[in-house]
């Protein structure tokens, strides 16, 4: 089942929305210096899925 900001794209993939890390960051309230990790690895913005699994690896707790 997809989330409210996943659509299922023609071709049967899935569209995920793209975030910027600062507004990731709110979101999750990761602290600075794993900010600086995501941006060093993503730059400026990531699709927010892939960030999740980045977060998770580095230790953000599932909700």
């Amino acid at each position: 089942m997809a989330g409210s900001n996943m659509n299922e794209t023609p071709d049967g993939g899935l569209h995920v929305r793209t975030m910027t890390i600062e507004a990731f960051a709110r979101k999750y309230r990761l602290d600075e210096e794993e900010v600086n990790r995501l941006e060093d690895e993503f730059g400026a913005a990531a699709p927010e899925l892939v960030l999740l699994k980045a977060a998770r690896r580095n230790g953000l707790p599932e909700e």
